[in-house]
């Protein structure tokens, strides 16, 4: 299968850059694969695309993977959220949800070196995800989070170091972190810490390109080598 490099892994949101109420009817794809391209310039390990205001199979969610993959021209992995279909299409990586899909059924459609990622909270799950055919394993909410309407209970930094004992496969980080969390996650054994709105600002008022990178490069920066 593989690796996911370790690092600091970007998720692309569409609600964080408030394309929930995008009012052009022009899909805003110019915008993305310029905030992809500066995660890839700020040192990123992959970048995922994460567009919750659009069903799964949408013609943007394909549109903006493909001229993402491009744009990037294998400089970083680049995945779907939540999508086969658009995975599939565009030829990237699939980043699924317990209530997303079954893994088991998605690696066989996806490109043979495409990323595929599976969401955990619990140490059960993590444990049950180990016959798993995915390449990594998210787990968190490490911390309390604006990014996502979740159900699923803050876990903390010593369910992190748990879970990442527990797994053979790699571990990312994911939930409210910040630039103060990278030693914390790096030393609880996570091979990589996902972020939104540590790079791309808060809920409604997202960073211009210029600072998304720059807020980046520091959370790549503060990574131990």
């Amino acid at each position: 299968m593989t690796a996911l490099s370790s690092g600091i892994y970007a998720i692309l949101d569409g609600d964080r850059l408030g394309l929930a109420s995008w009012t052009d009817p022009r899909p805003p794809v110019h915008l993305l694969r310029t905030y992809a391209e500066a995660a890839a310039h700020a040192g990123a390990v992959a970048v995922q695309l994460r567009l919750k205001h659009l069903p799964a199979g949408h013609p943007t969610r394909l549109t903006a993977l493909n001229a993402i993959r491009r744009a990037l021209g294998g400089q970083i992995p680049v995945l779907a959220d939540d999508d086969a279909t658009a995975a599939v299409g565009a030829h990237v990586g699939l980043h699924l949800g317990q209530d997303d899909g079954d893994p088991r059924l998605a690696r066989p459609r996806l490109d043979r070196e495409a990323l595929l990622g599976f969401s955990t909270h619990t140490l059960a799950q993590v444990q049950a995800a180990q016959a798993l055919p995915v390449d990594y394993l998210g787990f968190g909410p490490v911390r309390p989070t604006d990014g996502k309407q979740t159900r699923d209970a803050v876990t903390g930094l010593t369910a992190l170091a748990q879970a990442t004992a527990a797994s053979r496969l790699p571990v990312v980080a994911i939930g409210g972190l910040t630039l103060a969390d990278v030693p914390q996650v790096a030393q609880a054994g996570a091979r990589a810490m996902a972020v939104i709105g540590a790079w791309l600002g808060p809920l409604g008022q997202p960073h211009d390109v210029a600072t998304a990178q720059a807020r980046l490069a520091e959370l790549v920066a503060a990574w131990p080598r």
